[in-house]
């Protein structure tokens, strides 16, 4: 039986205002918060952009939806998690918080809360069961496990590792931990930079299989010890330990899938989607920088199927562009691969209706 996934088209000169009411007719005839029970404890999804990123789904666009919202249940808050790369502005909930507010999500514009949901340093989760080929149980944020339904909002970009940018990676990778995303992109062991330890001590403090010791002011990894947990990276206020970015591509797109089913699994499967196919980029939120769009705006969608929106958001784009822009982008990269891997866990179908509103 194919899904719904419903569309509103917004224009490329639509000011803030007119996207924020196709954003609420689009709600209101998809039908899509309905999944969301009175008194929920909800978390909404969203991606807040790097410091300098303007791509990124505006607080302003959302001021109706959050009414709406409201009238179900007062216990809403826009969430994120930390990244993994300490050159981000994101890599802790102190600065992730300051910059969601330069973005406009600060509570006296959007009159929600923000909470980033693993923590000070990224190291709060829930081990969550799947059972999948890649991961038995994933790392889900514990704000985000501890949710009673979802809502994601999506910002469709490109991406250098997964071509695609959807929202199978807002789920799979963005309600992670960063010992989570760190499970997702990487090889077993740490790449240590000497040259940047200070030598505090944090990661041999830190590491379940002790195999970190500080020799002469430095830290030093026994690789016959080491289980690839990732901890240390985690816990690394410098530059010192980092991932290494080894995984290849197309396990990649499997194992951030395996993350967003486990995601669903945490929150009961009461989630819903919303992917804004608007200042779609060749890269995603995460650059600091103002990127040109590759195609013009198309609109918002709406759907409880993830595949679905995800598969639909592509295809729109795709068609638009007489081939496949993803792509074009990312030769190397087989996007699609996600898509497929989860219509096999049964995240959805890849057969939709699509109703303009």
């Amino acid at each position: 039986m194919k899904s719904n996934v419903y569309l509103v088209k917004v224009k490329s000169d639509d000011g803030d205002k007119a996207v924020a009411d196709k954003l609420n007719e689009l709600v209101d005839a998809s039908g899509v918060l309905g999944f969301i029970k009175k008194d929920d404890y909800t978390g909404i999804k969203i991606h807040f952009g790097e410091k300098d990123n303007t791509g990124h789904i505006k607080a302003d666009w959302l001021k109706g939806l959050v009414t709406r919202l409201s009238s179900i249940t007062e216990n809403i808050f826009f969430t994120d998690t930390n990244v993994l790369y300490k050159e981000s502005k994101r890599t802790n909930a102190v600065d992730h918080l300051k910059l969601a507010y330069d973005h406009g999500f600060d509570f006296h514009n959007i009159k929600v809360p923000v909470m980033i949901s693993d923590g000070l340093w990224g190291r709060n989760y829930v081990d969550t069961e799947i059972g999948k080929k890649r991961f038995s149980k994933v790392k889900i944020a514990s704000d985000i496990a501890d949710c009673d339904s979802l809502l994601a909002l999506t910002h469709i970009t490109g991406h250098i590792m997964t071509g695609f940018a959807g929202a199978l990676k807002n789920l799979g990778m963005g309600c992670a931990s960063r010992r989570g995303k760190f499970e997702q992109h990487c090889g077993i062991l740490p790449e240590f930079k000497a040259s940047e330890c200070v030598g505090c001590g944090l990661c041999e403090a830190n590491c379940p299989a002790s195999a970190i010791r500080l020799r002469t002011g430095k830290a030093k990894i026994d690789e016959s010890k080491c289980i690839g947990c990732g901890e240390c990276v985690v816990v690394c206020k410098t530059n010192a330990l980092n991932a290494k970015w080894s995984e290849t591509l197309a396990n990649l797109q499997e194992k951030m899938v395996e993350y967003a089913f486990g995601a669903i699994t945490a929150v009961n499967k009461r989630v819903g989607y919303i992917n804004f196919l608007i200042n779609i980029t060749r890269d995603c939120d995460c650059l600091a920088k103002d990127e040109p769009k590759i195609i013009e705006d198309v609109g918002i969608l709406a759907s409880d199927d993830l595949v679905s929106i995800d598969a639909a958001s592509a295809e729109i784009l795709n068609n638009m562009q007489c081939g496949d822009i993803f792509r074009k982008e990312f030769p190397e990269i087989d996007w699609k691969v996600q898509l497929k891997y989860a219509a096999s866990l049964g995240l959805g179908s890849l057969d939709y209706n699509l109703k303009t509103i």
